[in-house]
């Protein structure tokens, strides 16, 4: 029976739930309060017009389009959800606060360098919060019963998934991220936690070591799951210079190792595929060396979890760059974990003068700069008079305040650090 339905959002998740609810004749309307919609108005009235509702991510449980929906008992998806109910073949779900994009990238490789070996067909696809909506993937041509969708899921996206069935779930780890959504670290890890709500029967879940006390001590004590656990002899197996031999990598491949052998796959092939593995941009990515300095680019880390595994992995004397848009958090935490492991610090954008007044007293120097250009510069200055001394832009908040995205702000800092090797 054709359906009429409300997209809600008109970024690259509703852009990509409609064009899926079309190809199954189904009817939209997209809302959207930017105006990139059919409209910019939704209330309560509306409700009535619809069968069932899609909401783009950044659609928090408060927002009054939500709740208005929510409350006429119709089915209320995330675009993830809407999608899943039309893949055909196996979907794992990756989440956690960090590596999520990591362990994604592994494992759609690893599973795709399985396709075509005898008695093992098997083709993967990487999609959801990595940038690539599921729903697309839908419409594509990989969308076959022996396709593997890997998929990495945020909190935001975990919130609506009571139609989600996957066949694996990894949780990678768990830390303060998404303060500024969340009341408490709890209704975070409630938000995640849903996704075990969502696996079929039977199917395998493994957690990271940070993850079991959240399970054990909430409202998820009956859970069951396993722990990965790290197997030094695969891991010496790895390359010398993987980015999975050392933290946090080694985490992540960990669970990927542990989800690996229970399905009874070749480990020969995950070896090999993590030592072929080249994190994607921004992530703990090495830019240049500049006068004995060598720079170092994590944009991507806009937590402090993910901001203090990537200076916990760089040697000293480091360099810090730190700042951005908070997403609350203890921020003076935080400050003083930095303090503790670094040599010099440069602050910039929205949460400076948080870190700056948190860090007094520290004992580490601290440079405040207003643009994050005049923050990659001074924190050159600094790094010249250290011997052998690493720059790293890791961070800890997000982009917002001065740039689009933690892609933008990792090319500009590349920029300016390709500058500098030019003597710009």
């Amino acid at each position: 029976m054709k359906q009429t339905i409300a997209i809600f959002g008109a970024g690259q998740s509703g852009q990509a739930a409609r064009r899926l609810a079309h190809s199954l004749g189904q009817a939209t309307v997209l809302y959207d309060e930017g105006g990139q919609g059919d409209a910019t108005d939704f209330s309560t009235a509306d409700c009535e017009r619809f069968d069932a509702f899609v909401f783009s991510p950044g659609f928090a449980e408060e927002h009054p389009w939500r709740r208005a929906a929510v409350e006429t008992g119709r089915p209320c998806l995330s675009e993830l959800a809407f999608a899943a109910a039309h893949w055909r073949g196996p979907l794992i779900g990756i989440t956690g606060t960090n590596g999520k994009t990591t362990l994604t990238q592994l494992l759609a490789s690893a599973l795709g360098a399985l396709d075509g070996q005898p008695g093992r067909p098997c083709a993967s696809v990487a999609a959801g919060n990595i940038g690539y909506p599921l729903a697309d993937t839908v419409l594509s041509h990989v969308n076959r019963e022996s396709t593997v969708a890997v998929l990495e899921i945020s909190s935001f996206q975990a919130e609506l998934s009571q139609s989600l069935r996957l066949d694996g779930l990894l949780w990678t780890n768990f830390a303060e991220d998404h303060l500024d959504r969340y009341l408490t670290m709890e209704a975070y890890f409630e938000a995640k936690a849903q996704l075990f709500d969502c696996l079929k029967p039977g199917a395998p879940c493994f957690v990271g070591p940070q993850v079991v006390p959240w399970i054990e001590q909430g409202r998820r004590a009956g859970q069951a799951y396993r722990q990965a656990e790290a197997d030094a002899e695969l891991l010496n197996q790895l390359p010398a210079d993987s980015a999975f031999r050392r933290a946090p990598n080694r985490e992540n491949f960990s669970l990927a190792a542990s989800w690996w052998q229970q399905r009874g796959l070749p480990i020969e092939v995950l070896v090999r595929a993590a030592g072929e593995f080249r994190p994607a941009a921004h992530r703990l990515e090495f830019v240049a060396e500049v006068g004995g300095v060598r720079f170092w680019d994590d944009s991507k880390a806009t937590n402090f979890h993910a901001a203090l595994a990537a200076i916990e992995s760089i040697d000293r004397p480091l360099v810090w760059i730190g700042g951005g848009r908070a997403k609350g958090g203890d921020v003076a935490a935080f400050a003083r974990a930095v303090a503790a492991q670094v040599d010099k610090v440069v602050l910039y954008g929205e949460a400076a003068s948080a870190m700056v007044e948190a860090m007094c007293g520290c004992g580490v120097p601290v440079v405040r700069q207003d643009s994050f250009a005049d923050a990659v510069r001074a924190a050159a200055g600094k790094a010249a008079s250290l011997h052998g001394a690493h720059v790293l832009l890791s961070p800890g908040f997000a982009s917002f305040d001065q740039f689009r995205s933690y892609r933008e702000r990792g090319k500009s800092f590349r920029e300016l650090v390709l500058g500098l090797k030019r003597g710009g």
